[in-house]
């Protein structure tokens, strides 16, 4: 029996046992349900999306080759009489390998005995490709190019440099000021699923931007032209990345969310705003694959597709957060991508922090972010209150402009780059940072129009940070002190050794604000489902490196403590991507508990030592 139990009353050992007991079953018991998939809420049809004349089929990405070559029979002999290639070319049009996505342009009179020919668990879905687009409402003004000063300082703020920023209400309105002395996004990609991005000059018919010389751009593809040129001909994809990462404080322009974050430019709309299912779900696919962290898409339409679905169910799966507008109908439906599960839906409200005439909200909504409202100029700057930014001119790719638009499509791209910021500062489970996305967002109360609330990216970043280093910090010296003063008779080890221990271990110097404040254990949030495993050996590698070293011996006992706190404390509220579902939060509640043991191992042994 423990020697804390052996010394207390009957009565108090079977209340301190049973409460032990609940709330090690507890701890399991929330490690799991904080892990589990949110259901998908149910969006009713919206719109009439046009289709495109072609079948988009998406078979199982582990199907042997095997399988797909009978399936490709099959739809042989399900278009016969018509003349049908064999092989791999059965298939149609290739548009993601990977995925084994592809295109069938096939006669609409076979269409009935193609599906039934391919009614098999190896194809994942089947069905007539439509077109999405840009949301309606994407008006534009344009920002007449006078000479500006910088704003002036604000107190603890930064306040960039750049010269029409006192035109970007919207960022002062989800705390960009205060959140840039935080994090700026560096090392994260932030994939552009769009009409592309004027990010490089070429040949006089495409100039990069201005305002985008600063961010570091990394390889995209054009899955309208099918190459590797994915530049913008219509300035919605150019204006979207200039939100998320535009270059900042450089003297010139605008600035942008995270503008220390790359840019991959996904260019699946055409220059009159329009692209394919299939284009969109291979973006996806391509983007997750290629290094993503997060996703925007300011697009869409008011059916679903089961593709891209699939698409952004295996971008969650693999890390990266996906942020998509809600669409521009006024009307209380969230449209597709947005309200597809594992996608975090972005509304629009106006500078009065009101929903914006045109964004649509309902049950799917996750949270608003700025995307103005062109009637009005309610901030009194002498201009329409849109989201201004760096981007090009409608059908002339090699000008730009300072632009000001308005939609949900502006929405989004806040909600992205705050994700980024997140995301650097080292939350890496996708879940989770939609989780504290909505948990800091400035509640409006009406859930149906404003979902969690309008973000606010100070806040985010320090529940990230510094609130849940404090946590770590305030679980471990608990810790600490359950083993030092339950014990304190039978231990040989002094307490700065346990509580420094325990406290720098497990991230406790995030209540200073200092630049580890997760902890150092939160980079191995980077391993993914290594991390538990490699956190579960710390304890016993640390032991064996200095057990025989009688004075850090302290230390040990005080770093197995703060592994337990940080691993109890990820149990419950999870900032890595482990990739292993309901498996890892109870693992962690069993790392925290052999930590925990072992720590009093090590103090007790001191004593042994000491006697002999």
């Amino acid at each position: 029996m423990s020697p804390i139990l052996s010394v207390m009353p009957g009565r108090a050992k079977r209340l301190a046992l049973l409460t032990a007991v609940l709330a090690i079953a507890a701890s399991f018991v929330h490690s799991v349900q904080v892990r589990q998939e949110e259901p998908e809420v149910a969006t009713p049809r919206v719109g009439d999306d046009p289709l495109t004349g072609a079948v988009l089929l998406d078979l199982a990405d582990d199907l042997s080759a095997t399988e797909r070559d009978v399936l490709e029979a099959r739809i042989h002999d399900a278009i016969a009489p018509y003349e049908w290639p064999t092989g791999d070319a059965a298939l149609g049009e290739t548009l993601s390998e990977a995925a084994q996505l592809f295109r069938l342009n096939a006669p609409r009179s076979e269409l009935d005995d193609l599906r039934a020919a391919l009614a098999d668990e190896g194809v994942e879905s089947f069905e007539l490709e439509r077109r999405w687009s840009l949301p309606e409402d994407a008006e534009a003004y344009r920002l007449p190019l006078e000479a500006e000063t910088p704003a002036p300082a604000r107190g603890d703020a930064f306040v960039p440099n750049d010269p029409f920023y006192r035109h970007q209400w919207h960022l002062d309105q989800i705390q960009m000021p205060k959140a840039w002395r935080r994090q700026q996004g560096e090392g994260v990609v932030v994939a552009v699923i769009d009409t592309g991005v004027a990010f490089r000059d070429v040949d006089g018919r495409f100039k990069q931007v201005p305002d985008l010389a600063e961010p570091r751009f990394v390889p995209g593809w054009d899955f309208v032209d099918g190459d590797d040129t994915p530049d913008d001909e219509h300035g919605h994809g150019t204006h979207v990345a200039g939100t998320i990462a535009q270059s900042t404080n450089n003297g010139v322009g605008v600035a942008g969310v995270a503008p220390r974050a790359s840019i991959m430019p996904i260019r699946v709309l055409d220059a009159r705003g329009g692209g394919a299912w299939g284009n969109v779900a291979a973006g996806i696919r391509w983007a997750a694959d290629h290094g993503a962290h997060v996703i925007n898409m300011s697009l869409g339409g008011g059916i679903n597709s089961q593709a891209i679905a699939s698409a952004i169910a295996y971008a969650h799966r693999k890390g990266v957060v996906v942020v998509a507008a809600a669409g521009n109908t006024g009307r209380g439906r969230v449209q597709y991508p947005a309200a597809n599960r594992f996608t975090v839906a972005v509304g629009a409200v106006r500078f009065d922090e009101t929903l914006s005439f045109y964004s649509s909200y309902g049950s799917a909504l996750d949270v608003v972010a700025p995307g103005g409202d062109l009637r009005v100029d309610q901030n009194h700057d002498g201009m329409p209150d849109g989201v201004l930014q760096n981007t090009i001119l409608a059908r002339s790719p090699e000008r730009s402009d300072y632009l000001a638009f308005q939609g949900t499509s502006m929405a989004a791209p806040h909600v992205a780059g705050v994700a980024a910021l997140l995301r650097a500062s080292g939350v890496r489970d996708p879940a989770a940072i939609e989780r504290i996305l909505k948990e800091t967002a400035k509640s409006k109360k009406d859930r149906n129009r404003y979902g969690a609330g309008l973000i606010q990216a100070d806040d985010a970043l320090r529940a990230a940070t510094k609130d849940l280093g404090v946590t770590r910090g305030l679980t471990a010296l608990g810790f600490a002190g359950l083993l030092f003063f339950g014990f304190r008779r039978r231990l040989a080890i002094g307490a700065a050794g346990l509580f420094g221990g325990a406290a720098i271990t497990s991230g406790g110097l995030g209540a200073l604000g200092l630049s580890s404040a997760l902890s150092p254990l939160s980079a191995l949030g980077a391993l993914g489902t290594l991390a538990p495993i490699v956190l579960a050996l710390l304890p016993m590698l640390l032991v064996g490196l200095l057990y025989g070293w009688k004075n850090a011996r302290g230390l040990v006992a005080g770093a197995a403590v703060g592994v337990a706190a940080f691993a109890i404390v990820e149990a419950w509220l999870p900032t890595w991507d482990a990739s292993w579902g309901g498996l890892a939060g109870p693992f962690l509640v069993v790392v925290s508990l052999v930590s925990i043991t072992l720590g009093l191992l090590v103090a007790k042994r001191g004593v042994t030592d000491r006697e002999s």
